[in-house]
């Protein structure tokens, strides 16, 4: 687990991992040069046998996660971000299917929740909530199944960790979308677990994807380019392709106006797949944006905004 200035969160998410039905768990912890009262709320865990804790400087959710891979010594492994949740009985089903179908990886079901309201989570099941063979999982509805790859979702042999390779440490934005699919592709079949509920904290302030600058774009498009090539590779389909095609449609926008050759690049990405399009941005644009198109869109949003902080100084 990478904890970065997560002392507001942390204390509920290690209640959720201690509480699991079963018991036999090593947490491992790094305190990822926080800021805040981290390394405070973490001091009273640290007479708990089955808690590790160490402290680094600050370099990334990536290296923190290898850096507690590295100190790990379970067989199977599970990922897991400092503010999230996950029911009582996560671990036990997962690890359930996973030893009774070896050579295969356990996801499980995630609901959002809003506001740190936990008694309200949403509901909303996606088409790879059920077993499938790691491509089609990844692909499945035109790509939903890439939009959706926490690597906390999953509950996962060590062997397939190590043949895979760790997180890409370069990465710091869409870095579980490069990460995850290297060790699912490994994997016999990928296993919904009903009974394995993550509960994702959404809407914070200080989390990852937000406050996005140059290297983060760059993070993403790099990701969206090492997983095309990857499932090129095994499997160049109009499937796959159509798959990808999404996952650039979702990112073009946030590349255009703020990094044009990013955008220009992607754009050529998108051409060479093929015409695909954007399916997202049919079912989920507002009627404005589809009425302007995204670009003015954008142009128009952006014009509005500084003249909105021209005005509040």
């Amino acid at each position: 687990m990478p904890a970065y200035n997560a002392a507001k969160y942390i204390d509920q998410t290690l209640e959720s991992i201690l509480n699991q039905t079963y018991e036999e768990i090593e947490i491992i912890i790094v305190n990822d040069g926080s800021k805040d009262d981290t390394a405070r709320v973490l001091e009273k865990y640290a007479d708990r046998g089955n808690i590790q804790v160490l402290h680094t400087e600050n370099r990334g959710q990536c290296a923190a996660a290898n850096t507690a891979f590295r100190h790990s010594h379970g067989e199977y492994i599970k990922f897991f971000d400092a503010d999230d949740v996950m029911n009582p009985t996560h671990i036990e089903a997962q690890m359930t299917r996973v030893l009774e179908r070896p050579g295969c990886i356990a996801s499980c079901q995630v609901q959002r929740f809003y506001n740190d309201d936990l008694s309200a989570p949403v509901y909303e099941p996606l088409a790879n909530w059920k077993d499938l063979p790691p491509l089609q999982w990844l692909i499945i509805d035109h790509g939903k199944g890439l939009s959706m790859m926490g690597a906390c979702m999953f509950m996962i042999h060590r062997s397939f960790l190590e043949q895979s390779g760790l997180w890409n440490e370069s990465l710091s934005l869409l870095n579980d979308y490069e990460f995850s699919p290297r060790f699912l592709l490994l994997a016999k079949e990928v296993l919904y677990t009903p009974d394995a509920v993550l509960y994702y904290r959404s809407g914070l302030s200080n989390s990852l994807s937000r406050g996005i600058g140059r290297a983060r774009l760059v993070s993403a498009y790099t990701a969206l380019e090492l997983t095309e090539s990857r499932l090129l590779k095994i499997a160049d389909s109009d499937a796959v392709r159509s798959a990808l095609a999404q996952s650039w449609h979702a990112w073009l926008s946030q590349f255009y106006l703020d990094e044009m050759d990013l955008y220009r690049k992607a754009a050529k990405h998108l051409r060479e797949l093929g015409k695909y399009p954007d399916l997202y941005f049919q079912q989920r644009a507002s009627r404005i944006r589809k009425m302007l198109g995204w670009k003015n869109h954008k142009r128009i949003t952006r014009i509005l905004n500084r003249i909105k902080k021209r005005f509040s100084r």
